[in-house]
């Protein structure tokens, strides 16, 4: 009986090792996990700044481009507008001329 309770206590005493073992393994691939999981908390907090930046840029940005395009807008106005005598290189022309009344077509109230 005695050696009986021996070989159970040997027993209990490798059970706990194991169990000891298989828990320190578990803490390792936990500590693991979480150095891991803080690397990439670290990398999305980097993300979400850039485009918090960016964000935070983007009214600036659209006033910029709403404002070059209308600029662009009004010169192209201006440039197709613009008298000939301001310097423009092309010379404004009117697309019917004035005929002179020697190559005026006759008309009946020129007989008179």
């Amino acid at each position: 009986m005695e050696q009986r309770k021996l070989n159970d206590q040997a027993n209990t005493l490798v059970d706990l090792a194991k169990t000891q073992n298989v828990m320190y393994d578990l803490v390792s691939e936990l500590q693991e996990r979480s150095e891991e999981l803080d690397k990439r908390i670290g990398t999305l907090e980097d993300k979400l700044d850039a485009v918090t930046g960016s964000l935070q840029a983007l009214p600036c940005l659209i006033s910029q481009a709403i404002t070059q395009q209308q600029q662009d807008l009004l010169d192209g106005i201006v440039h197709r507008f613009r008298p000939a005598s301001l310097g423009s290189d092309c010379s404004w022309t009117p697309s019917r001329r004035r005929r002179s009344p020697s190559t005026a077509p006759h008309t009946s109230s020129d007989s008179g």
